[in-house]
């Protein structure tokens, strides 16, 4: 008795409107994140086309790694999206080192708050993660998520064939 209640006071084209808006939501967000995938697929190329023009110069000796390559594009992308701190803003506060010895992203206060960032950045997008990791003002954080960041784009691009495995 109680499922003919319900929907009962929904008309049908409400339920058709909330799958079609459902539907809508998650392909603009898979669309966002193919966006971003495809955005930094191109600045890779362009990262490893510059590296091998400086190798064949002689400015460098050998090409990095393409994990490498991909935490220094990921890196500039970081700091391209956040505008540099003005003179008159107050210093950013600082969160204390954890007390042992490990990667910042597996420190407990942080592993929360980088995976959050990561879901992120592959359920809206790169961009948003990057500005809500900067908008912290946590150096440690910062660096936790550009590390894991690089490592799921790593592990993201390589099933793509799009990076060659270490």
């Amino acid at each position: 008795m109680t499922l003919m209640i319900i929907p009962s006071l929904f008309p049908a084209g409400f339920f058709c409107f909330l799958v079609c808006c459902i539907i809508k939501y998650m392909a603009e967000n898979v669309n966002q994140l193919e966006s971003d995938i495809i955005q930094l697929e191109h600045d890779l190329a362009a990262k490893r086309a510059a590296l091998e023009q400086g190798k064949e110069s002689g400015e460098i000796q050998e090409l990095p790694p393409e994990k490498e390559i991909l935490r220094q594009v990921i890196g500039e992308k970081i700091n391209s999206l956040t505008p540099p701190p003005s003179d008159n803003t107050t210093p950013p506060t600082q969160t204390p080192p954890p007390a042992v010895d490990m990667p910042a992203y597996l420190a407990p206060e942080l592993k929360d708050q980088v995976q959050q960032l990561i879901d992120i950045a592959f359920s809206k997008s790169i961009a948003d993660a990057i500005h809500q990791a900067r908008a912290t003002d946590n150096a440690a954080l910062i660096d936790a998520f550009h590390d894991v960041l690089v490592d799921a784009l790593f592990n993201h691009l390589t099933e793509r064939k799009k990076l060659k495995q270490l």
